[in-house]
């Protein structure tokens, strides 16, 4: 059982645990739902649900062209013109992605870290990590992925367990007070970011017609992981600080996880923590970068992708360096972007599989006629 890209494979294994850490990605350091104050977890449920039909309809998409990815697809289904024009609308929001990624961990870094370094000097390092990974391709990227989940289970588990000592039960109490509303504008962020950036996916990974059907677990098993790690650390962090420090706080879990002190023997762990944070950052900026360079790929019709990684990587930098100069700036974009990812993320995907529906449909029906006629002819004679 094998997922795809161009002659390279990587077992579904490593599929499901690239997509567990690009979930985890920029989404678990950055603190989400917050819309939903008390009603944290209920948002993430709901966020997980919602997301499951949404990653059906994306492996719908590729089990119906085995072989192809996103690009490719809208190119046959929308030919020359409006197919490259939503080509672009990809290649511009996979770019935009990697260097929103950027910007959340080059802050991360400096703020929790690196106070007096430049943030030029942490997103540069970064940035060059990830030009070589992604040079390595998606079969170097997926098994780092499965090595790198062993060790980042282990530790969720670890730092949970240690988080149970500062709980209060109370601050998940009481259940919808605030009404529904707030819960609904939680799960939408989460949809947004992280769960229907599972599109990047779309952009990657190919699906061949003896295999199409692992698609489907492929994603569907990767967000249902990785939606409850989010929803076990979301919800103990929120637990243990509060509605008012959750709220406040820009690295809410990082905040959490630096209180453990288990009779001043076990404490500081926030910094492995952190290190696995940045390992799952660089993972995500990578697939974005791909998809990004893939996309460019099918637009201008080029044999191979490397040669354009370096350039797309500096770019990447620039942009992330002079888009949002202070966190603020960031978290307020990110609130912002999630209404432009609601129609790449979700309206453009859903239109593209009616599409596509629509023409097998019409396919098949023009080939049952054709048989018949045959048929037909057959007998006549």
């Amino acid at each position: 059982m094998v997922t795809v890209m161009e002659k390279t494979v990587i077992s579904t294994r490593q599929s499901i645990c690239t997509i567990i850490l690009f979930i985890l990605g920029s989404s678990i350091i950055l603190g989400i739902g917050k819309e939903a104050n008390r009603d944290i977890w209920i948002s993430i449920i709901m966020g997980i649900i919602i997301g499951l039909f949404i990653v059906i309809v994306y492996s719908r998409i590729l089990s119906r062209f085995p072989n192809k990815n996103l690009f490719d697809i809208l190119l046959i289904i929308y030919g020359n013109y409006i197919g490259r024009l939503f080509c672009l609308i990809y290649i511009f929001y996979s770019f935009y992605l990697a260097a929103l990624v950027l910007v959340n961990y080059s802050m991360f870094i400096s703020i929790i870290g690196l106070e007096f370094t430049p943030q030029i000097v942490v997103s540069f390092v970064f940035i060059i990590l990830v030009i070589n990974g992604v040079k390595k391709g998606i079969e170097v990227l997926g098994r780092w992925a499965e090595f790198f989940t062993r060790f980042l289970y282990p530790i969720i588990i670890i730092i949970v367990i240690s988080m149970l000592t500062m709980v209060n039960v109370n601050n998940l109490s009481p259940i919808l007070s605030d009404g529904f509303m707030p819960v609904m504008d939680g799960a939408i962020t989460l949809i947004t970011f992280p769960f229907a950036e599972l599109i990047i996916f779309t952009m990657i990974f190919k699906s061949k017609t003896v295999i199409k059907n692992n698609v489907y677990k492929v994603f569907i098993l990767g967000l249902i992981f990785g939606g409850i790690i989010i929803l076990i650390t979301t919800t103990s962090a929120y637990l243990c600080l509060g509605p008012f420090a959750y709220n406040s706080s820009y690295f809410p879990i990082y905040s959490a996880v630096s209180r453990i002190n288990i009779k001043d023997i076990f404490q500081r762990v926030e910094i492995v923590l952190a290190v696995s944070f940045i390992l799952g950052g660089f993972l995500k900026i990578s697939l974005c970068i791909l998809g990004c360079c893939n996309g460019i790929v099918s637009f201008m019709n080029l044999k191979d992708y490397k040669f354009l990684v370096t350039p797309i990587g500096l770019i990447v930098l620039v942009a992330s360096l002079t888009t949002y100069r202070s966190i603020i700036e960031m978290i307020e974009g990110i609130n912002s972007f999630k209404y432009i990812a609601i129609f790449v993320q979700i309206i453009l995907p859903l239109t593209l599989l009616i599409t596509i529906e629509i023409k097998f449909k019409i396919e098949k029906r023009k080939n049952k006629l054709y048989r018949n006629g045959d048929l037909n002819e057959g007998s006549n004679n």
